[in-house]
């Protein structure tokens, strides 16, 4: 799971560039559109929490990278066609797109879009969802830079 830094700045962000439809966010109250109508549910994951480098002390000045994905999966009337699903879920890739957050630490990779699929027990919606990539570089202000000048580098000659 991303923790909650990460979690709260992707939520402001969306909260202030996304008006076109309701988004039901992890763990909160939140009631369908009713009659039905085109809603969003968000999920994030986290793939990895790592050390990304080395020769720091104590370890945890290194840098460490933390990863994920998170899913905007885009509800529409069943019946209704694919196509404003599809275009929800483009705008929603689109509104990462180039997007750096957290002092430029958190950045978003790859979108992807996938199938759609009836998305509930009682066929009321049809669902498509999108994917987007994320990766924060977490580098303490202690640090400094990682290379700063040529004695840095050790060069192994024979």
């Amino acid at each position: 799971m991303a923790d909650d830094v990460i979690y709260g700045a992707i939520k402001s962000y969306v909260t202030a560039n996304w008006s076109a439809c309701p988004i039901a966010w992890e763990n909160e109250d939140f009631t369908r559109p009713e009659p039905p109508g085109p809603w969003i549910l968000f999920e994030i994951t986290g793939t990895y929490y790592q050390q990304e480098s080395i020769g720091d002390s104590p370890q945890g000045r290194n840098r460490w990278d933390e990863a994920g994905v998170m899913f905007f999966h885009v509800f529409v009337p069943k019946g209704t066609g694919s196509t404003l699903a599809r275009q929800y879920a483009k705008a929603l890739a689109n509104t990462f797109r180039g997007a750096l957050l957290l002092s430029d630490s958190l950045e978003f990779l790859v979108a992807s879009i996938g199938e759609g699929a009836v998305a509930d027990d009682m066929a009321v919606y049809w669902r498509v969802s999108v994917s987007i990539e994320w990766r924060r570089i977490d580098v303490p202000n202690s640090i400094g830079p990682l290379l700063s000048t040529d004695d840095d580098l050790l060069i192994a000659t024979d």
